[in-house]
Order: C-alpha cells, then sequence, then structure tokens
C-alpha cells in the first residue's frame, strides 16, 4: 500500500480526530491447557484451511456508460477504460464526454435516460439522492480512506455518492510575467493585489483572466462555499440557509474584488470574447498574469507549454483560510442494469486516478504536488470539510438562482446603483423562500 503521504497535506482539512482504546493494560495468557494441545492443534489446522479459501470473485458482465465533462481527455479516457476492459473480459465501459455536462445530463435523467455513472448536477442534493442513485456503502472504502466520504450520505443515512478528487482554491499565477512587471513577491493582502494589478497593466500583461465568455470558470470566485475569500467562517453555505441575505456584506467583499478589477481595466479587454482555451494559453506564455481557481488547473498551464516552475499558486490576499473542497461528487444510476460492474468500476475509479495531474480523494494514492506544496508554504490553512445541508439549495433551487451569472451580471454592471438593486431584488426572493423552509 502506498503511503499516506496525502493525509500529511491535507490532515487540516480533516475534522478532529478520535482515538480509542485498542488493547487491555494486561497481556492475556494464550497458552492452551495440556489436555486441549491436540484439539487446540486441530482447530488452528481447520483455521488456516479455511483462511486459504478465498471467497469467489464475482464474474463481472455486462455494459455501462460513464458521463465525463473531461472533453480535453478523450482519447486518454477511453485507453482508461480499455485497461479495465482487459483485466475484466467480458465487461463494456464506455466513456460518454459531454461539453454542457450539467444542462444535457440534467435532461437525461428527466427523460429517464441516466448514464449509468455520473457526477451530481442541480437540483439533486441529499434530499433526492436516493431518488437518482444506488446505495454504495459496501464499496470498500470508509471515512478513513477517502477524503470527504461523509458528504456522499444522503438525509436517510445511505452513502450514494464520492468524489474521484479534492482540490484547493488558489490564486494561480505566471512567475515571468511577475518577473517582467517587476513584481518580486506574492500579494498577501487586498492592497497590494491591487498594486500587483496596476503594475502588471503597465508592463502590457493582462492581470487576471476570467474566460467570462465561457462563465464556468468564475465559479471559485462566486460560490457560497467554506470560505468567501477575505472571510472565512465555518459555516459555509449553510450560514446562508439561516439568514434572509444571500448576497450579504461578505459575499459582496468577495465579488466587489473583481468588480473593482473590472473598473480598472485589470480583467481582459474584450471581457466577453474571452473564452477558456485562449486564456490558458495567454496564462502559459505570461500574457495573462493570474486567475482564482483550484488545484487541478496549474498542470494545464505546463501541457501547453509553459516551465513547471514558472507557474505557481498563493492563497487569496487576504483570505482567512484556503477554500478547500471536494470534486465532483459521483454515484451509479439506480436505474443502471450492471449494478455490480458499475460499482466495480467506480471502485477502479477510486484506486486509479483518471488524471495524474487531479489530486485524489483516496488517503492510500501517494500524491507529490508542486502547486499544493507552494499553495500551503504561505502558512494559510484550509478550512475544515463541511457537509452542506439540502435547505440551502432547496431555496436556490426555488427561486432559480444561479449564481454565476448574478456574479457575471452585478460585475460588469458599472452603474453602482443598479448593481445594489440587483442584489437587493435576490435578497428579498431568497427571504421569501426561505419562510417555506
Amino acid at each position: 500500500m502506498k503511503k499516506k503521504t496525502l493525509a500529511l497535506l491535507l490532515s487540516v482539512l480533516m475534522t478532529a480526530g478520535v482515538f480509542t482504546g485498542c488493547g487491555q493494560s494486561g497481556a492475556a495468557d494464550t497458552s492452551a491447557p495440556e489436555g486441549n494441545v491436540a484439539k487446540t492443534e486441530a482447530s488452528a489446522e481447520e483455521t488456516t484451511e479455511a483462511e486459504a479459501e478465498e471467497p469467489e470473485a464475482v464474474e463481472l458482465s455486462g455494459k455501462i456508460t460513464v458521463a465525463s465533462n473531461r472533453t480535453d481527455l478523450e482519447d486518454g479516457l477511453a485507453k482508461y477504460a480499455q485497461e479495465f476492459m482487459d483485466l475484466h473480459p467480458g465487461t463494456t465501459v464506455e466513456f460518454e464526454t459531454i461539453k454542457e455536462y450539467d444542462d444535457v445530463v440534467a435532461t437525461r435523467i428527466a427523460g429517464g435516460e441516466a448514464p449509468d455513472i455520473f457526477y451530481v448536477v442541480d437540483p439533486i442534493n441529499q434530499d433526492t439522492y436516493k431518488d437518482y442513485f444506488l446505495p454504495i456503502n459496501d464499496l470498500p472504502f470508509t471515512a478513513d480512506d477517502i477524503l470527504f466520504y461523509e458528504n456522499g450520505r444522503g438525509t436517510d443515512g445511505e452513502l450514494y455518492v464520492l468524489p474521484l478528487t479534492v482540490s484547493y482554491c488558489g490564486m494561480i499565477y505566471n512567475k515571468v510575467a511577475f518577473a517582467n512587471a517587476g513584481i518580486e513577491k506574492v500579494p498577501s493582502t487586498v492592497d497590494e493585489f491591487y498594486e500587483v494589478c496596476e503594475k502588471l497593466k503597465a508592463a502590457g500583461i493582462t492581470p487576471v483572466g476570467t474566460a467570462f465568455k465561457d462563465i464556468w470558470p468564475i465559479y471559485a470566485w462566486c460560490g457560497w462555499g467554506e470560505v468567501t475569500l477575505t472571510a472565512g467562517d465555518e459555516r459555509g453555505e449553510n450560514k446562508y440557509a439561516e439568514q434572509d441575505e444571500i448576497y450579504d456584506e461578505t459575499m459582496l467583499a468577495s465579488m466587489d474584488i473583481v468588480r473593482t478589477c473590472y473598473k480598472n481595466g485589470w480583467l481582459e479587454d474584450d471581457i466577453m470574447s474571452a473564452n477558456w482555451d485562449q486564456f490558458k494559453l495567454d496564462l502559459a506564455q505570461g500574457k495573462v498574469a493570474m486567475h482564482y481557481s483550484e488545484t487541478w488547473l496549474p498542470s494545464q498551464f505546463v501541457e501547453l507549454g509553459a516551465n513547471q516552475e514558472d507557474i505557481g499558486m498563493f492563497p487569496f490576499p487576504g483570505a482567512k483560510n484556503i477554500k478547500a473542497g471536494a470534486g465532483k461528487q459521483w454515484g451509479i444510476s439506480k436505474d443502471t442494469e450492471s449494478p455490480e460492474l458499475a460499482k466495480a468500476f467506480l471502485t477502479y475509479m477510486l484506486e486509479n486516478p483518471v488524471d495524474d495531474s487531479d489530486i485524489p480523494s483516496n488517503l492510500n494514492i501517494e500524491v507529490n504536488d508542486p502547486f499544493v506544496a507552494e499553495l500551503l508554504s504561505y502558512g494559510v490553512e484550509p478550512l475544515s470539510p463541511i457537509v452542506g445541508n439540502a435547505k440551502f439549495s432547496n431555496i436556490r433551487n426555488d427561486i432559480e438562482l444561479d449564481g454565476q451569472n448574478f456574479f457575471l451580471t452585478y460585475v460588469m454592471e458599472e452603474d453602482d446603483e443598479k448593481a445594489k438593486a440587483l442584489v437587493d431584488e435576490w435578497n428579498a426572493k431568497w427571504a421569501a423562500a426561505r419562510k417555506n423552509y
């Protein structure tokens, strides 16, 4: 078994450990009475024979489809599936890569055509896991093996989904771009961040990339997760289920940082044409200096030609904690016709990372990630994992609040009064709907 190297890196993520007694104060007398020696030896022989008889392995068969959003790994996923099929002749595993994943999968589920294995999409939550997924309590893992294990339980107590990966949020930056702008150290406060942005702009470098056109890349800026950039709160999104403001001072302080960047021209010149593929290439080449995202992303810049030592990560300036969270939560459709095959393949994915650049949720897999190491080296601790409650997502789904679209509209609204009116509108909707839960 590989060392639990990741446990050292992520120990601050785990909730307080509970140590239980493993033995009594005295050693038990294990010697057998004289008259029972033969019987004892016979029992030992029977035990040895019993232990030698291993349970028969279940012969897998059938066909499953696994829905993935990794359109960039289509060929690699096909090879990955083939490696599993080579181990289990008579099985068929096909990956289907989907670009507009959340919308497409949600539509298929609604039409009774769910993939055999897929990750959680809106509006599925703890209340409704049982309506979409098979229980997977019998997979060979416990909370000692998988980070965020307990987050996969439904409100009925059954385990339905597990993350394949975990990640940290931080500011990814091109060190060459910083050097070309005369910046000698990363910013540690919001004011220092603004000064860095101004220096980068003066040097002809786009300070912060957003890929606004594709919308989804901004998710790290605008979630109600474990921390909102400059103000950590251990309640995470659960806090908002208990208050009438979904956009309070904490959330606005976070979003206003990006709004300030927009107003000062520190984002892409043509914000609505800034797409993901071009943004990644520009940051790899040092034309864009920074982007706020997760630890799965830096290696992609290296793949695009950047030297690994030229790409780094630091905590968002002024943040009290590093945002830490589970990756996509994967489960097995309750309607699958090959449940044993699906469980075997989900187990395989948890034991064999699909993408080597990801940080696996499985603590038994050794990880040496230079970007995680740099991010944690600044002494800002990741916040412990939080189990979100269904109340929050139920209210959000009820009022059909799309956090990313709101964020995009708010950031680009140059009129402060109109921006405030937008906030007031959604806070009123939130307060009204919260009374029903």
